[in-house]
């Protein structure tokens, strides 16, 4: 019973305290990665650690960002707790993105001189890089990659985009030295998918659960274009035209009318004025009125004279007061 007390004891204090690992997330940022890209690629490294035992005696983890110049963003030895590691990944979604280049040899160097400084001499060591553009150079690249694995034996998980060429992903199987350490995604954002598998291969003790809402890169996502029905435009635009040409014919006729009636008046004015011109009246023509036509002439014109006179009399008066008016 002793016996079985004591390995049971044992045991659980081995997976109490796993093994220990450390873990270099190497993520390359050239200029042509986007804002998008960058904020799915800090996620990829979030899930993973986020499954790992992080600790002193477990897995302890650096992150570093690099295109013309690797970035450390944060040690071996600068947390020593799951959410502390956390929170400092999450700040690498504002890494710089200013420089075309892509120095892989140069990331991997820094590693062998200055990354791995920290490291645990009873620790494993591993190494996943993450590219997004091909590096500038891949000879160089390779030595480095070499280099480091002389001096410290580390294993090499590398994740690149299909858009790479052929010859940048044979770089990347070369280094991994095992084409089952090797991934590529279409898009970053696809990255969830092959979480489970390299956290596996960091950690075997650690959880490796597909990731719940990853999206399927596979998905047939319809782009048509609704087709929406339009009005038609050029109803009311005839409409208008057609208002707008009515009213100018309308100003027309009502001008000409007034031209043409003005102008009728102002002859039967004139004609009028021409008969009282010849009408005898007396000495004053301004007293014109229709008793002085009547008294004027019924001494010399006979009735049917006197009525025509008379009429013209009226008509006159008539106009003469109308033209006044005006």
């Amino acid at each position: 019973m002793l016996r079985i007390y004591l390995f049971l004891l044992l045991f659980m204090s081995t997976e109490e305290t796993g093994q220990e690992i450390d873990l270099a997330f190497a993520l390359n940022t050239p200029s042509v990665m986007s804002a998008t890209d960058l904020s799915n690629a800090v996620d990829f490294i979030y899930y993973i650690t986020e499954r790992l035992t992080i600790g002193p005696s477990n897995t302890l983890v650096t992150a570093v960002t690099y295109s013309k110049t690797p970035t450390q963003h944060f040690n071996l030895t600068a947390y020593s707790s799951k959410e502390a590691v956390l929170s400092a990944l999450a700040t690498m979604k504002s890494a710089n993105r200013s420089f075309e280049e892509s120095n892989s040899n140069e990331v991997l160097d820094f590693f062998r001189t200055t990354g791995f400084r920290d490291s645990r001499t009873t620790s494993s060591k591993l190494v996943v890089l993450i590219m997004v553009k091909g590096p500038t150079s891949r000879t160089l690249t390779t030595w480095a990659a070499q280099d480091l694995f002389d001096v410290y034996s580390n294993t090499m998980i590398t994740v690149g985009l299909d858009s790479l060429t052929d010859s940048d992903k044979n770089l990347l199987l070369s280094i991994a030295q095992d084409d089952s350490r090797t991934f590529y995604v279409s898009d970053f954002k696809y990255s969830c998918h092959i979480v489970p598998n390299i956290t596996n291969l960091i950690d075997s003790t650690a959880d490796t659960s597909i990731i719940e809402d990853c999206p399927d890169p596979y998905a047939i996502i319809d782009t048509t274009t609704p087709v929406y029905p339009t009005k038609d435009d050029s109803f009311p635009l005839v409409t208008i035209a057609a208002l707008i040409g009515f009213l100018l014919l309308l100003a027309c006729i009502i001008i000409v009318y007034k031209v043409v009636k003005g102008n009728a008046k102002d002859a039967a004015v004139l004609r009028a004025i021409e008969v009282y011109g010849e009408a005898r009246l007396g000495t004053s023509k301004g007293s014109f009125c229709l008793d002085e036509l009547g008294r004027s002439s019924r001494a010399e014109e006979n009735k049917s004279s006197y009525t025509q006179r008379l009429a013209l009399a009226r008509n006159f008066t008539n106009l003469y007061r109308w033209h006044n008016s005006r």
